[in-house]
């Protein structure tokens, strides 16, 4: 898992390999920074992103979740 902050967010950013096929598939969770968190709670719950998406990596599966949770953040923080 990797976090990373952005802005007045915590992001966290995952993949999961895919049994099956060995690809990968991107999973994100958005929540308020510990100093914002009062005002803001959770943004977006653990959870799959990018659907029926299937990345050939660990690290595209990653990038793919944080192209999402970005745009979900606002453009400016892009």
């Amino acid at each position: 898992m990797r976090i990373e902050v952005v802005g007045q967010y915590w992001v966290e950013l995952s993949a999961k390999q895919l049994i099956h096929n060995g690809g990968w598939v991107a999973y994100v969770a958005i929540r308020a920074t510990k100093e914002n968190r009062q005002a803001q709670p959770g943004f977006l719950s653990y959870q799959q992103v990018v659907d029926g998406a299937v990345f050939e990596s660990e690290a595209a599966a990653i990038a793919g979740a944080r192209k999402v949770a970005l745009a979900l953040v606002g453009p400016v923080y892009g």
